[in-house]
């Protein structure tokens, strides 16, 4: 729903209002890849996640990115507060006209964040999986699996098989009923090691301070695999992370700033970012058998591309006054 907030003409848009439009996934996906194709021009710009860490699994961020080229300008804001053995994560947005300063819209983010996170794996996908892709497999089977399950399908159409690992079996077996639901054959496992084995595509979103990481061996992938680490590789063994032979992330500033900090614990060399692969038209993986990683952050530019997804349905659906 949308509705007019406190200041004249500035929209406020709930959270099943942000759902629908984010819903438009081959949309979004496109407006990311236009977003980072701005920064590869210099028509965009955004500052890396500012963090404010008040205790474990306890802390707000702040992520801000405008672009020339939409003429449009964000901030998301993010609280994590530890509640009842998980975290409860609230996050809002503010949308502002870039050449203005004006403020369109504020909206509900959770859904953003989801959508957005999934968008950014599906373009790597298309450069740095195999388009053969069969058998897809979730280490973590909360929301983040589900949103690329749904964005992923739509870029590598032969994915067919989905294995599902959780911590608790009962997670991975509800997932796995839903994938079921939606055409896939589909297994849950309690062993994250079967889940891999015969994977073509991993996603990894286990939540940052999840107990007993890290839990997972690189050299269990099979060779031509590609993963999206969604929680920063934090389940991988360290040392079996130089298993992969290409690796990108969404952005090499940020990712590069986040590993001084200590808030991005792979250290190794990046091959490419979201704005080199929405530009260029080599090819990275020289050879079929080569396992790519794809280990990111989350950026402020593919946040800000889908709340100007959001706000240009909202207003197109607004009727005329």
């Amino acid at each position: 729903m949308a509705s007019e907030g406190p200041a004249s003409g500035v929209l406020h848009l709930d959270r099943e209002a942000v759902d629908e439009a984010c819903a438009y996934l081959d949309e979004l996906r496109e407006a990311i890849r236009e977003a980072f194709s701005s920064l590869a021009a210099g028509e965009a710009d955004a500052l890396p996640k500012a963090a404010l860490n008040l205790a474990l699994g306890h802390f707000f961020q702040a992520m801000v990115a405008a672009d020339r080229r939409s003429d449009l300008a964000a901030v998301k804001w993010v609280g994590v507060v530890p509640h009842d053995g998980t975290n409860a994560i609230h996050t809002s947005m503010m949308l502002s006209r870039r050449s203005t300063g004006e403020l369109l819209a504020t909206m509900d983010a959770a859904p953003i964040t989801a959508a957005r996170t999934a968008a950014m794996s599906a373009i790597a996908a298309q450069r740095l999986a195999r388009p053969d892709s069969r058998f897809i497999a979730f280490i973590g089977c909360g929301t983040q699996a589900r949103s690329h399950l749904a964005a992923l399908r739509r870029v590598l159409p032969e994915l067919e098989h989905v294995s599902a690992y959780s911590r608790r079996l009962s997670t991975a077996s509800s997932f796995a009923d839903e994938a079921r639901q939606a055409g896939f054959a589909a297994e849950a496992t309690d062993d994250p090691r079967a889940a891999i084995a015969r994977a073509d595509v991993v996603v990894s979103a286990v939540p940052i301070g999840a107990p007993g990481q890290p839990f997972i061996d690189a050299r269990w992938l099979q060779p031509g695999v590609f993963l999206a680490a969604v929680d920063l590789a934090n389940p991988w063994q360290a040392e079996s992370l130089d298993a992969f032979e290409v690796v990108a992330t969404d952005d090499v500033r940020q990712s590069e700033y986040l590993v001084q900090q200590g808030r991005m614990k792979f250290a190794g060399s990046f091959d490419a970012d979201l704005s080199l692969l929405s530009t260029a038209a080599h090819t990275l993986r020289t050879s079929p058998e080569q396992r790519a990683l794809f280990v990111f952050a989350g950026h402020a530019l593919a946040d800000l591309a889908a709340a100007g997804l959001v706000y240009r349905h909202a207003t197109r659906a607004k009727p005329a006054g």
